[in-house]
């Protein structure tokens, strides 16, 4: 998990001002409450953003899209994004967004998988061709990296960690591939999923995690 090295990285603290963007269920945000920063979230799904109010009592999440933040300018210490940016419908307009409610000298924290070539869980749903994903038809560059050079925030630190993806047996592998509503044959996933089984019985993929630390050009 990258939380505790990102939060680190972009100096989330007691006090800091925090926005989560794509804040799902809202367990960053849950963690950075205890690290003491004061949680905002938001998300397209209503659901997501109901269940992050049970979540982390007392933050302010609310429903809308990246691209068009319902809070005014400069309002934050740290807007953060863990894998997230990449399913904004644009990028560029969701960071510039981002640029827009941070602080002069906020950070922006962008958080997402690597590259295929270092997430054996990405190897997998290719060999197993879900939904369609070819490594012929991946796209020539990352669409989020794109979104950084265009709009041209400070990088001002990257890193990568390790995010390994561990399951308990058939069961659970199976059960993954549904919540993801990924369509597969059982027999498929055994043989696709036989290069990361372990003499338990478990399935162990190693993949990791790459971040983008980002301020305001000054």
């Amino acid at each position: 998990m990258a939380w505790e090295a990102v939060a680190d990285a972009a100096g989330v603290c007691d006090g800091s001002g925090l926005l989560d963007l794509g804040c799902g269920d809202g367990a960053f945000c849950a963690y950075a409450a205890r690290r003491g920063a004061a949680v905002h979230g938001v998300d397209a799904d209503p659901d997501a953003v109901a269940t992050a109010l049970e979540r982390a009592p007392g933050g302010d999440f609310r429903l809308a899209m990246m691209e068009s933040l319902p809070w005014d300018d400069a309002a934050f210490d740290v807007v953060t994004a863990f894998n997230a940016l990449q399913y904004a419908l644009d990028p560029e307009a969701a960071l510039i967004e981002a640029a827009r409610v941070s602080r002069v000298d906020g950070r922006i924290a962008v958080c997402k998988w690597g590259p295929p070539a270092s997430n054996e869980f990405f190897g997998f749903l290719m060999a197993l061709g879900a939904n369609g994903v070819r490594a012929d038809a991946l796209p020539a560059t990352d669409p989020v990296e794109d979104a950084i050079h265009a709009t041209r925030l400070d990088v001002l630190a990257t890193g990568d960690v390790a995010a390994p993806i561990v399951m308990a047996d058939d069961e659970a592998l199976a059960a993954s591939l549904r919540r993801a509503g990924v369509a597969f044959a059982t027999t498929s996933v055994t043989v696709a999923a036989a290069p990361f089984r372990r003499a338990d019985g478990t399935y162990e993929f190693d993949n990791r995690q790459r971040y983008w630390i980002l301020g305001r050009p000054r």
